[in-house]
């Protein structure tokens, strides 16, 4: 059988959508694929150092003409030298400059995997105009695009008048054997810095607008009035200090602790009593997905794909977006019945066990793989 060479284009990616790509990468069906990842310099010696092979690609996340000329040139001569039968672009922009490099490069296939929508990014209006311009543009280049989640295809269809047979969704899947590992409590509480007494209440979250954490914040603020409770944070980004800043308004600092990035989230999920995700937008997030698998209760905003995971009052309990008041309501019904929450975290666990693991996922991508190669001829 002959061997078909991906290359995975990404920009700079953290968080999901490196998971994301790392799952595809380890679960990849070697007799058949052969992955090659092109991503900026840091990410491509990460990749180098498990085994994996990458080409280091210059790829900016924002706009930048002159330099995604660069990239889309440098593109087309790694396209052509390592003979890539697949493109699979992830994110907006490295399908804005992957699709441009395919096209001149005679790439065969070309599939995009949208992430989240581009409409709620941090761009003047403008830019989006110009990106949702592209997009129809580019869609005519574009065997597949694959969205995370049912919500996330719909606004894509209709805002940019997408082929509704060239868009196909499929959720996100992790390593669920990744959070199998005990942990004692008491370390986990340590090692944050928190006490060992009361209870936790916790996120994994971009520090950026889309993600709502000014929300969770006076929600927190709310509970620690009627709650022996304490709060974690963890994950950075463009508002890091003024969130600090807030909890120190909230008079919460001394509750709240801001961990950074973390690269032993699943030691720690274990030791929150509920899970926060108090996002405005959403594609398909892992870090649910994650929560479910380390059996936490989950509460989260009714926006994206968030209610394609969340069953209300059977594995979570959902929200409106932006209100802390609500939040803390919902928040407040898991603390103080641990049994209901229990529940709640061990059916959320049999879901993502059952539905949402990486193999599971990395099959389905697969198959849309072996689809297209079938339709044009190569199997």
């Amino acid at each position: 059988m002959n061997r078909f060479r991906i290359l995975h284009l990404i920009r700079p990616a953290a968080g999901g959508m490196k998971n994301h790509l790392f799952s595809l990468l380890r679960h990849c069906d070697r007799e058949m694929f052969d992955p090659v990842v092109a991503c900026p310099g840091y990410m491509a010696r990460e990749l180098t150092t498990l085994n994996f092979k990458a080409i280091d690609l210059p790829i900016r996340g924002e706009l930048s003409p002159l330099s995604d000329l660069r990239v889309v040139k440098q593109l087309v001569s790694i396209l052509k030298d390592e003979k890539i039968t697949i493109l699979h672009a992830h994110s907006s922009k490295a399908g804005l400059v992957g699709r441009v490099a395919a096209k001149l490069a005679g790439t065969p296939l070309v599939l995009l995997t949208a992430h989240n929508s581009i409409f709620y990014e941090e761009w003047p209006s403008w830019k989006k105009f110009l990106f949702a311009f592209a997009e129809r543009a580019l869609n005519r280049y574009t065997d597949r695009l694959i969205t995370v989640s049912e919500a996330l295809r719909g606004e894509l269809i209709e805002r940019e008048s997408l082929d509704e047979g060239k868009v196909v969704t499929i959720q996100n899947g992790i390593e669920t054997e990744l959070f199998e590992t005990q942990v004692e409590r008491c370390f986990t509480l340590r090692n944050l810095n928190l006490p060992l007494s009361g209870q936790v209440v916790g996120m994994v979250a971009r520090l950026a607008s889309q993600k709502g954490v000014t929300y969770f914040l006076n929600a927190a603020a709310m509970l620690a009035r009627d709650y022996k409770v304490n709060f974690v944070i963890i994950g950075d980004g463009p508002l890091h200090r003024q969130l600090k800043e807030e909890a120190l308004s909230l008079g919460i600092e001394d509750r709240v602790v801001f961990t950074g990035e973390r690269d032993d989230v699943p030691y720690l999920l274990p030791a929150f009593d509920v899970f926060v995700l108090s996002s405005l937008t959403e594609g398909f997030p892992l870090t649910i997905l994650e929560a479910f698998a380390a059996g936490c209760p989950v509460v989260a905003t009714r926006v994206g794909g968030i209610p394609e995971i969340i069953r209300d009052n059977v594995n979570g309990l959902l929200v409106e977006p932006a209100d802390p008041a609500g939040l803390a309501i919902a928040v407040a019904s898991l603390l103080s019945d641990p049994d209901r929450a229990a529940a709640m975290g061990q059916a959320g666990k049999a879901l993502v066990k059952e539905k949402f693991t990486a193999a599971v996922m990395v099959r389905k991508v697969e198959e849309e793989y072996k689809n297209l190669l079938a339709n044009k001829g190569f199997i």
